[in-house]
């Protein structure tokens, strides 16, 4: 009976032994695959093939374009009362390289919306990120309307439109920056007992949670555009940019169907206008 007992433990540790080579075998493999893959994508989009691909927009633009995290991410002073970029104690992991080369032409369709004056005049850089992670929410994008630098972010899972849509975002946060906006007739607008998410809720959770649970019959209703456009006001009025100079016929068929985003359209444009009068209803959505 010993004898069985010994010769079952030893078979134990005999499996135990080759499923431990196995899992470092596979750690291993894993890890040769992971530098190959880095070495791959650095060898194939060197900082200079990355440069290269860019000239055509930072010599027309006078913009600079950075990829490489360091401490120039962050603003150089203390936080500001008007946020300035990510937060110092942000996480933020660089962009992976086969991402980063479909940019070139990504930025090129966004800003062929704009004068090209209007896009030297208000952006000096962009930095890019595969993820900034302040402690509390994942970013899309933010800016930094001291230097005038916007921040796109981007794993991998965005499709052009998506990136299109967020530089049109913090772009027009940048303008909300440099120029006054009357506030009262765009909310005048909205429903009498209409109340912006973070005017009602202090935590991001609260804030996230109630701006999914709602439909977008009920935010066309309210005037607004897509559920984050329920936030703040910001936010509400750079969710048009995103919709209007990225999904213009979507945004169209909304606004046929729903009189507060008409109205709400109205004062958009009157903004934009004072911006540079080439933006005309016609020249942003078509003829009527």
């Amino acid at each position: 009976m010993t004898h069985k007992l010994r010769h079952s433990e030893n078979k134990r540790v005999r499996y135990m032994q080759r499923l431990r080579d196995a899992w470092l075998v596979f750690c291993f493999i894993v890890a040769a695959i992971l530098l190959l893959n880095t070495w791959h994508y650095k060898s194939t989009f060197s900082n200079e093939k990355i440069d290269a691909a860019f000239e055509p927009i930072t010599s027309k633009y006078g913009i600079k374009i950075v990829y490489e995290v360091s401490d120039d991410y962050f603003f150089p002073e203390e936080r500001t009362i008007i946020p300035a970029g990510p937060p110092r104690s942000s996480k933020i992991k660089p962009i992976y390289r086969r991402v980063l080369v479909r940019y070139p032409r990504i930025l090129q369709k966004a800003f062929d919306k704009y004068p090209v004056d209007i896009i030297k005049r208000y952006l000096n850089a962009i930095y890019f990120a595969g993820e900034i992670d302040d402690g509390e929410a994942k970013y899309a994008g933010t800016l930094d309307p001291f230097r005038r630098i916007v921040y796109l972010v981007d794993n991998g899972y965005y499709d052009d439109e998506q990136a299109i849509s967020t530089f049109h975002h913090e772009f027009c946060t940048m303008l909300l920056r440099s120029h006054s906006f009357y506030v009262n007739p765009w909310t005048d607008n909205h429903p009498k007992d209409f109340k912006y998410l973070w005017e009602i809720y202090d935590a991001w959770e609260e804030v996230r949670e109630a701006r999914l649970s709602v439909t977008d019959e009920y935010c066309y209703e309210r005037g607004i555009v897509t559920n984050y456009g329920l936030t703040t006001f910001s936010n509400d009025l750079s969710e048009y940019s995103s919709m209007i100079f990225t999904y213009p016929e979507k945004f169209k068929k909304i606004m046929n169907q729903y009189p507060r985003v008409r109205g709400k359209f109205l004062v958009w444009l009157e903004f934009y206008q004072k911006i540079d009068p080439i933006f005309t209803e016609a020249y942003l959505l078509g003829e009527k």
